[in-house]
């Protein structure tokens, strides 16, 4: 297997935020949580798309080359919704649980990559705090792939939806804590890793 590329590997477009399935019928029913699930884009649904491919293997036209046509965003829905059912909420639970409310430290050492066997996908959301229900309706997810030591800290390079074919973005560790762009433990953040056999079994 071709070692994990987001400028190859993840979609070349960006995270299509607010933008939430138009209903009719008896559908209609789903729009409030459809607000919730999809307002803020189809993150975790392109992250696991982007690992579960990689993992079968290339296709005659690259991740990165496939365009957001309304047959792959409804795909992309699909795989997104998958986050509310029981054994993802359970695996995620669980591991937040066991981490002391999704703290980082031991993280990166422990973390399925790309060609290992079942994967990791990576969720930012809330710790233990009075931040909880804020952070939950922010919450991001991206594929870890790439795990190096600069400067004095950890560094886990990731493929984020929000930054196609960017290869420079990563979530730094040090002192036991994490940073990345606006998701800072010291602010009330916490980050957990969900198999993908979880979410695609």
């Amino acid at each position: 297997m071709t070692p994990f590329d987001p400028a190859r590997d993840g979609f070349g477009f960006r995270n299509p935020l607010g933008e939430v399935p138009h209903r009719s019928g008896g559908g209609t029913l789903l729009r409030p949580l459809d607000s919730f699930l999809y307002g803020n884009g189809l993150c975790f649904g392109m992250a696991v798309a982007a690992l579960a491919l990689h993992g079968a293997g290339q296709g005659e036209t690259p991740v990165s080359g496939l365009r957001p046509t309304p047959e792959l965003l409804e795909f992309l829905r699909g795989y997104h919704a998958r986050q509310l059912r029981l054994r993802v909420v359970l695996a995620a639970v669980y591991d937040w649980l066991i981490s002391g409310g999704g703290k980082s430290e031991g993280l990166p050492g422990r973390l399925r990559l790309p060609g290992d066997m079942d994967p990791h996908v990576l969720n930012f959301g809330p710790s233990m705090n009075r931040r909880f229900f804020r952070c939950l309706y922010r919450a991001h997810a991206v594929v870890p792939y790439r795990v190096d030591q600069a400067g004095g800290e950890e560094r886990l390079y990731v493929y984020d939806p929000n930054h196609p074919g960017d290869r420079g973005r990563f979530v730094a560790f040090r002192d036991g804590g994490f940073s990345y762009a606006g998701f800072r433990s010291k602010e009330g953040w916490g980050i957990t890793p969900v198999s993908l056999s979880a979410v695609t079994a």
